[in-house]
Formats: structure tokens, C-alpha cells, sequence
């Protein structure tokens, strides 16, 4: 009898999902799937099922309305794009 871990590396996580390991990586990035567990590089199995069953519709956030996890998700820009364009107005350079 085997038991199966929780915790699972990138390669494991995106064979879990279906997919190959470089979408699952821009997955994570764009907040698709769960960051790694602070200080691994292990996803844990459970977070990646609540975040599928989210974006499946299975379930629903109630900490984010729709509009806003709409736009995140679809705005094209990442978090160090975003910080970039918000450090260079700030600066007065755009």
C-alpha cells in the first residue's frame, strides 16, 4: 500500500493538472493555481483542488467580487509590470 503525498513538486503538480509544466508555471503566475508553500518548492494537492474547483465554478470566492478577479485576471499585466508602470508615474516618467 502506497500512500500519495500531499505535497508535490512543479513537474507533479502540472501532471496532476493535465498540463505541461510551463503552463502551470504561467498559471501560477497569473493566480490560475496557488503559489508554492512559503519557503518550498512544494505545491500542496489540496490547494490546487480548491483553486480548480474555483476556477471551474464548482465554487465560489467570497473574498473577491467577480469584476475585480475578472480584471486581474485579464488585465495582460503582471505584478512587475504593474509595479513598474506604478514606480515609473510616480517618478513622472510617463
Amino acid at each position: 500500500m502506497t500512500i500519495e503525498s500531499r505535497l508535490m513538486g512543479r513537474k507533479e503538480a502540472a501532471e496532476y493538472c493535465g498540463i505541461a509544466e510551463s503552463t502551470f508555471s504561467l498559471w501560477v503566475a497569473t493566480y490560475k493555481m496557488p503559489p508554492a508553500i512559503p519557503g518550498t518548492r512544494k505545491w500542496d494537492r489540496r490547494a490546487i483542488d480548491a483553486k480548480l474547483d474555483e476556477i471551474s465554478g464548482l465554487t465560489v470566492t467570497q473574498t473577491e467580487d467577480r469584476y475585480t478577479k475578472w480584471m486581474r485576471e485579464n488585465s495582460g499585466e503582471t505584478d512587475l509590470q504593474k509595479w513598474r508602470r506604478e514606480r515609473d508615474t510616480r517618478r513622472g516618467k510617463k
